[in-house]
């Protein structure tokens, strides 16, 4: 089920009515005495469970650093009551950064208190910002917090926080995996398998014998908490528990190594992608070789793979996660090195510089990214000029002929050339998507990037070959990938029509809005959606299937309402469904013209 699941059909976005504040309604283990399991029973009365919602606090004087006068001394309540009442992530990170620059303990020592009797970083959580989420837990905020008796986790909190609030919370969930949350409080009938439909009222009692005899799970022994998170929790939610539990953690010299270069965020990578766990694998393996060898050559890859299966992305989320500048250059539209890297001086043109000359001069001596999408285009004129700054990670500013240390840069050569050689070695061996046979899997990429080598040095030659630190191949998405590949744009859409109609003509204008778009069974919707997938054009062909199989509908469903568009106009529910193997869209609660909008699957 998806947390855009019908909430006109439940009321169980709230386990109890009662309005008294969570800690009223909960239950706490006194320190040191261990939760009384044999209590807690699936016949439990509602009546003593926490509501799942957070007190409203009264917002501080002033959001600034220092209060009023600048003598206010750092308070979690105050930066606590701030972000529920609106506060930017950038001034969070001003607030708590102004406190940690002089007392570096100061912000860690409060971090994990409780306001209200519950957790800070509970209310972070309902505030849903995954940046804000991050910047907590780099502070020392516990994303293993619980609350309550049995004690819920920080997790399953930001499950069932979309389902409370309405709003997406599928960032903030892969953000607290990726920092170590444990995915095993979510009992896993509820993600294993993640494509297939749960039951209104949760998976079935033969399933859950372990899930009871763990005590990280207790939480979720109620009936009517079962029924609340199987409501809340989506396919993609869903997909990342499972991902989770299949992820080998780092092991403590990997983090070492990594925390000692201010990289630790590299084991983050795998919570953002649909799929391409074995190029996430050879990204981290390489990346940590190259950190412990401390090599004076820049680590220079190749991703090479069909389009539209996370090439792009996956160097995206490397940038953004360890605070890397990126820099894309497209190799479509140069053929020359003087087109890629600008020319020399005193030549016209070269006081300006060209975007990537600029950019690995601005980087000088810093770790920094340099994607070359579409390197097939390319000429042996500019792999000749990529042979010295990949050799000896030197590269000549062409506006002032200064020589620039690139070492630390990080190449990425991004290639559709090796598709078809990636593609059919695929369909030859399936088990390369098992990553639960991890030996033969691991052989089998080693035949690949073998084989993926040798085919790069027939079409780009052996000088730039001989300078490549590893081959990363970006495979087709497998059947149940590509259902949360659909179900990524089916969020886009849900967020997207959720804004409020605005008539101004401009950019801003926005005719299609106040609208909750909610997902029943989101799992068979993107079954359907996914028959349009094309291997060849990746994610792109599931975007198309989404904007052509449901916002179609949505269109036409909203169109054939009477009342006129306008501003201010209430929110309106539409639910997506699938009857007799076809999308409908229908809208709930409004007057209608005709039956639901339906497209065949066909």
């Amino acid at each position: 089920m998806s947390s855009q699941s019908n909430i006109e059909d439940s009321d169980a976005g709230q386990v109890s009515t009662t309005e008294s504040k969570p800690e009223s309604t909960s239950y706490h283990t006194a320190e040191g005495e261990q939760p009384q399991s044999e209590s807690i029973t699936r016949e439990a009365s509602d009546s003593s469970i926490w509501d799942f919602r957070v007190p409203s606090l009264t917002p501080p004087v002033t959001f600034q650093p220092g209060g009023v006068d600048g003598c206010a001394s750092f308070s979690i309540r105050d930066l606590i009551a701030a972000i529920q009442n609106g506060m930017s992530h950038e001034d969070v990170k001003t607030y708590m950064s102004h406190y940690n620059h002089s007392n570096p303990q100061l912000v860690s020592r409060s971090i994990n208190d409780t306001i209200e009797g519950i957790p800070a970083m509970f209310y972070v959580i309902a505030a849903n910002n995954d940046a804000s989420i991050r910047l907590f837990a780099k502070f020392g905020g516990d994303v293993g917090a619980t609350y309550g008796s049995p004690p819920v986790p920080l997790l399953a909190f930001a499950i069932i926080n979309g389902k409370i609030n309405e709003q997406d919370t599928t960032a903030a969930v892969a953000t607290l995996l990726s920092l170590g949350a444990d995915g095993f409080t979510i009992p896993k009938p509820f993600y294993c398998p993640f494509d297939e439909e749960l039951p209104s009222e949760g998976p079935p009692d033969a399933s859950w014998k372990e899930a009871w005899e763990a005590e990280k799970t207790l939480w979720c022994q109620p009936p009517s908490i079962q029924k609340l998170l199987t409501e809340a929790i989506n396919i993609t939610q869903r997909y990342y528990l499972h991902r989770s539990s299949k992820l080998t953690k780092p092991t403590e010299r990997q983090r070492w190594v990594a925390a000692r270069h201010d990289s630790t965020e590299l084991f983050a990578v795998p919570y953002f992608l649909i799929g391409q766990s074995a190029a996430t694998n050879l990204l981290t393996r390489n990346f940590l070789h190259y950190m412990l060898r401390r090599h004076d050559q820049p680590l220079v890859l190749v991703f090479a793979g069909p389009s539209g299966h996370g090439k792009t992305e996956l160097a995206r989320r490397l940038g953004a996660l360890l605070s890397l500048e990126l820099q894309i250059s497209d190799c479509t539209i140069v053929s020359r090195e003087v087109e890629l890297f600008g020319p020399r001086k005193p030549y016209v043109g070269a006081d300006e510089g060209a975007p990537l000359n600029n950019f690995l001069a601005a980087n000088n001596g810093r770790r920094c990214i340099v994607f070359l999408d579409e390197f097939e285009k390319t000429t042996a004129d500019i792999w000749n000029a990529l042979l010295i700054p990949f050799d000896k990670g030197e590269y000549q500013d062409r506006r002032n002929l200064k020589t620039v240390n690139c070492s630390k840069t990080i190449w990425i050569l991004a290639t559709n050339a090796l598709d078809k050689k990636i593609i059919d070695f695929c369909d030859r061996n399936e088990a390369i998507f098992d990553e639960d046979n991890s030996t033969k899997r691991e052989k089998l990429l080693e035949e690949l990037t073998s084989a993926m080598r040798d085919d790069f040095m027939s079409v780009f030659k052996p000088p730039l070959t001989g300078r490549i630190s590893a081959f990363v191949p970006f495979l087709p998405f497998s059947r149940s990938e590509t259902c949360v590949g659909a179900h990524k744009y089916l969020l886009e859409l849900t967020n997207e029509v959720l804004r409020p109609i605005n008539t101004k003509p401009g950019p801003e204008e926005q005719l299609l809005g106040n609208i909750r778009l909610k997902i029943r069974s989101d799992v068979s919707v993107c079954k359907v959606v996914v028959k349009d997938y094309d291997p060849e054009l990746g994610i792109r062909s599931l975007k198309k299937a989404v904007r052509d199989r449901v916002a179609s509908l949505l269109d036409i469903e909203y169109m054939s309402m009477h009342e006129v568009i306008s501003e201010g106009l209430p929110m309106e529910d539409y639910s997506v469904f699938v009857s007799d193997g076809r999308v409908r869209v229908k809208s709930v609660g409004m007057p209608q013209t005709s039956q639901p909008s339906v497209l065949s699957d066909r």
